[in-house]
């Protein structure tokens, strides 16, 4: 099956936090979020509108995130979401074809489980993208070539970490380790350090804005409002970017443990290629203040972050979505889902 130049076929890049689509040229990204009623279930809000309700929402209001650690966690919300974010965007336009990513390494019940959300949403035809092949595309690798390249992909809910030759997943692997992990580690670090509880919105600000994985030149400082264990109240702190460091850590460690045993694994050809053009990182939690560097120094390998790195999976699915009709038969880069 080709997709036509001006047809209404889509890329989506679903995701734990985000899901980004694109269509006719243009990309959405909205947080991956659906507010129902705790009564009778009915939908109440989906993305951004959901995403601000989190911690501040009644009883009478449940927030949820149907997707976890990569892979749907619930399948008639991820249904609704889904259905809700394609009809802003395509309003009552038939949606024959879409071209979806999804994670290395999971299972093929998982994989049909993504699929067929797709199809609730009123989609004819699905076709999947390995995330890091997508990443890859995005990121303006030539992944056709008979030469080896390793990806890092840090999204959310996991880490995707693949070895791609030929326009193939050569080895892949997807650890349960992303961003979300991060800002849990953040929230426990805090509270057990400072004595202060803090929600997710105040973990995910100090990441971004001062969170590192490696040493700052400055040691850069964040005031906290959260609420003090021990006198009961109401308390601000402030947290340094040295201490975010500390709270990520392990889970960093965790990484390099992983990508040390790919390599192990990656033949012998093809780990001569990466160890000769480095290692590339994709995804948001890459973004993530000195994490290639530190990558670089305890694996003894070029690592090089990917220009709009969060972006790459989508930009990938999106270029092949478009360019189907151009492709010999035999592409491997996508399958029928």
């Amino acid at each position: 099956m080709k997709f036509g130049s001006f047809s209404n076929n889509i890329a989506i890049d679903m995701g734990t936090d985000n899901t980004r689509v694109y269509y006719k040229g243009i990309i959405t990204n909205e947080p991956s979020v659906i507010a129902i009623d705790s009564y009778d279930g009915h939908l109440i809000a989906i993305g951004t509108e959901a995403y601000n309700m989190i911690e501040k929402n009644p009883e009478a209001i449940t927030v949820v995130k149907p997707l976890s650690k990569g892979v749907i966690a619930n399948f008639e919300l991820a249904c609704q979401m889904l259905q809700g974010f394609l009809s802003k965007i395509t309003g009552s336009m038939i949606k024959p074809r879409a071209m979806v990513s999804i994670p290395c390494g999971i299972t093929d019940v998982e994989k049909r489980a993504m699929c067929d959300v797709v199809r609730a949403s009123g989609i004819r035809e699905v076709f999947v993208i390995e995330a890091p092949i997508a990443g890859a595309i995005g990121a303006n690798c030539d992944v056709s070539l008979a030469r080896g390249m390793m990806l890092v992909d840090i999204g959310s809910g996991s880490c995707d970490i693949a070895a791609i030759s030929l326009n193939q997943t050569v080895l892949g692997r997807s650890v349960k380790v992303g961003g979300n992990d991060f800002t849990e580690a953040l929230i426990k670090y805090v509270e057990e350090k400072h004595g202060l509880l803090i929600g997710t919105h105040t973990a995910e600000r100090i990441k971004k804005e001062i969170g590192c994985a490696f040493q700052r030149d400055d040691d850069e400082m964040c005031e906290v409002s959260g609420y003090n264990i021990k006198s009961e109240k109401p308390d601000k702190i402030i947290v340094r970017s040295e201490e975010t460091r500390e709270a990520f850590s392990d889970l960093i460690s965790r990484i390099v443990t992983e990508i040390k045993a790919m390599l192990d694994e990656t033949p012998t050809e093809l780990l001569g290629d990466i160890m000769e053009d480095g290692i590339l990182l994709i995804g948001g939690g890459a973004q993530l203040y000195g994490l290639a560097k530190r990558l670089r120094i305890e694996l003894n390998v070029k690592v090089f972050l990917a220009e709009d790195a969060d972006m790459c999976v989508l930009r990938g699915a999106s270029s092949v979505c478009e360019n189907m009709d151009k492709m010999p038969e035999n592409t491997y880069v996508f399958t029928k889902g």
